[in-house]
């Protein structure tokens, strides 16, 4: 252990004694001293001095009274110094006694108390430095606020963009999507009331919170052909995003959507646009019941908040098909399984009752030719088995265009046409206008051919069991590259989005889009009840043989 100086040690007591007590301490130690010394040399010198003027018995009196005299200056004088010494200390440590309360107060977190200054001396300068000192750390502590404040606002932003990021990546319904987006955007944006409308056909609002069903209704009747004009009613409003703080102003909101909102005791409403790239999808509703301003950062966060929500919702919208699709191809592979097995009863049954039958009768005519010695039985018999081999081999023929046309690998799409149209309106009775413009020279790829000729062929199927059609245009052309198709009747048409979500005949369109699509092509169907029905197909495709 080290040893501790004498200096040290000095320093050490000397610094635990209060500062009151030290400036008392150099006032009144240099009189006691003084005072002492004083009554020493009276005591000690003033004597022989005196000896040499007065007798003993006055120097005795003398040294007496110098004594008492000393004594009660000594007295006096200390007590003087202990007063002068607790008036200046008083002075002198008051300021330093508030600055160190105002050190507590500042430890304590409270930047707004300041030292006060009484003298312009070193203690004064050491006030205004403390002084400055505070007002520096006050604000770099509402810097630092503010800036805790921002980054605390970009990471809610950064949070509500990541969920709806995340529910993007997830298989949501757009209904699901829609209700967990509304939910954490009125959250984040304090609003009170809010709601999403999809802008498909038909309109339709996908979530709502705390807006009554009037409200609805008129929002989705005011939005379903609203157009965001903000550039002339709002010349400073750049995005789109219409801020309406004052109901009773006039602004582009319809009347009866301003009218919903003040019986819900609105302040200010806000539409903004879900887009994806530049279509729009759909519009975010908000309702604020208390005046809120929207600042240009606020703007921009709704921007990119509405446009997360136009990429979640498309990707929804994308799942929901795929789904749906996944459920077609399922009902469509059911449905070739099923017409598959069918078509092998179909032909096995004819095999059996036409084929088979004529086959057994034509046996049964050979036995017959074989025992019949009457050359005139003979020419009957060979007559009959002629006409039945002809009948035989025409069904069999029949049942092999059915299958497959030989005319299609032959001679053509339009050849094999032309004979199946023929065939159809001898059998069905419906006039068939067959118009190929371009294509009677011109020989497309296989599948391409193998394609429309189903197409046709499925769409005059439907027409002869549904349509009660009397006449049917097909017109085909060939130009630039692309081949359009054109098919319609004159019957009593149907709901096209009744037919498409259930039974045979949907699934029967369906496939013939399924059909189409896998080739590159479009499909377009058009029906109204009672104005007849028209399909519309357009494949690019390049010519094979001309």
């Amino acid at each position: 252990m080290k040893r501790r100086t004498i200096w040290s040690v000095f320093w050490y007591w000397a610094g635990r004694v209060p500062l009151r007590q030290k400036i008392i301490g150099i006032i009144v130690t240099p009189l006691l001293i003084l005072g002492f010394s004083i009554a020493w040399w009276v005591s000690s010198q003033l004597a022989g001095w005196l000896s040499y003027l007065l007798t003993e018995e006055r120097v005795a009196q003398a040294m007496v009274v110098g004594m008492r005299g000393v004594f009660i200056i000594t007295i006096i004088a200390a007590i003087a110094g202990l007063g002068i010494g607790s008036f200046l200390t008083w002075l002198l440590t008051r300021p330093i006694l508030d600055i160190t309360y105002v050190t507590r107060r500042v430890k304590n977190g409270d930047l707004s108390v300041r030292a006060p200054v009484w003298a312009n001396d070193e203690i004064g300068e050491l006030g205004r430095a403390f002084n400055d000192m505070i007002a520096s750390l006050s604000k770099s502590h509402q810097e630092l606020e503010r800036f805790n404040q921002q980054l605390n606002d970009r990471n809610q932003e950064l949070d509500i963009l990541y969920k709806l990021a995340d529910m993007a990546n997830q298989p949501y319904s757009v209904q699901q999507a829609s209700k967990h987006s509304l939910q954490h955007i009125l959250g984040h944006t304090k609003a009170s009331a809010g709601l999403i409308v999809i802008l498909r056909q038909p309109p339709e609002i996908t979530a709502s919170h705390n807006l009554p069903t009037s409200f609805q209704n008129e929002a989705l009747a005011a939005l379903s052909d609203f157009t965001f004009d903000a550039d002339t009613a709002y010349p400073d409003n750049d995005d789109e995003l219409l801020v309406i703080d004052n109901l009773e102003q006039p602004s582009l909101i319809p009347s009866n959507l301003i009218r919903e909102s003040m019986k819900l005791r609105g302040q200010t409403l806000i539409l903004a646009p879900i887009r994806v790239k530049k279509d729009r999808m759909g519009v975010l509703v908000m309702l604020y019941r208390n005046t809120t301003t929207i600042t240009p950062q606020h703007r921009q966060v709704l921007g990119g908040i509405c446009n997360q929500l136009g990429v979640t919702l498309q990707n929804s919208q994308l799942w929901e098909q795929l789904r749906h699709k996944e459920q077609l191809r399922a009902q469509l592979l059911t449905k070739v399984v099923s017409a598959q097995e069918e078509e092998r009863q179909r032909i096995s049954r004819e095999l059996h009752d036409e084929t088979g039958q004529a086959l057994t009768s034509l046996l049964v005519q050979l036995k017959i030719l074989e025992r019949s010695p009457n050359p005139t039985e003979v020419r009957a018999q060979v007559e009959s088995i002629r006409q039945l081999v002809a009948r035989t081999l025409q069904e069999v023929r029949r049942l092999a265009a059915d299958l497959r046309p030989a005319a299609l690998d032959d001679l053509g799409l339009i050849s094999a046409l032309e004979g199946y149209t023929y065939n159809y309106a001898g059998k069905t009775g419906i006039h068939v206008d067959f118009q190929p413009h371009n294509v009677e020279h011109v020989r497309l790829p296989h599948d391409v051919e193998i394609m429309l000729y189903r197409v046709i062929q499925e769409s005059l199927t439907n027409i002869a069991r549904h349509a009660s059609a009397s006449k049917v245009m097909v017109s085909m052309q060939h130009a630039q590259g692309h081949i359009y198709l054109q098919i319609q009747d004159n019957g009593c048409g149907f709901n096209v989005g009744e037919v498409l979500n259930g039974g045979e005949r949907g699934l029967g369109i369906l496939g013939m889009q399924e059909r189409i699509q896998l080739l590159g092509g479009s499909f377009e169907l058009n029906s109204t009840p009672g104005t007849g029905t028209r399909i519309n197909v357009e494949l690019s495709v390049a010519e094979d043989v001309a």
